[in-house]
């Protein structure tokens, strides 16, 4: 008789601080670059919001890809994604690809076939 591998945690114990307090810098830099913008355009620079709308543009590529960052643990079977409202169970079969996508440590996984979240979604370890 088998014992029942142990579960292991993938993610780090800090991603409601990467996930919420990457948000509120976002929010800042986005704040101030549309009020420098508008001091410029007060002072006579009509071209002042083509920079904060190049910079707006890359701050929400990024916040849309880490709105999906899951909190994910595994074992031998199946891969456990924890939601609000209750935990994903992905079979180990269903998992097509996994790769690195950011130097801090972003990990993307690819499935076969979709699930509640998509067909991927990623994971910060």
């Amino acid at each position: 008789m088998e014992s029942k591998s142990r579960v292991r945690n993938l993610s780090t114990r800090y991603l409601s601080l990467y996930r919420h307090g990457i948000a509120l810098i976002i929010f800042g830099l986005a704040a101030s670059f549309l009020w420098s913008a508008i001091l410029e355009f007060a002072s006579g620079d009509y071209l002042s919001f083509v920079m904060p709308a190049y910079w707006g543009y890359f701050l929400y590529l990024w916040y849309r890809v880490n709105s999906s960052v899951y909190h994910v643990e595994f074992d031998d079977e199946f891969l456990y994604v924890r939601l609000k409202a209750s935990d994903l169970i992905i079979p180990l079969e269903n998992i097509k690809d996994v790769n690195l996508v950011s130097l801090g440590g972003v990990y993307r996984v690819d499935l076969y076939y979709k699930e509640l979240i998509g067909d991927k979604f990623y994971f910060k370890l």
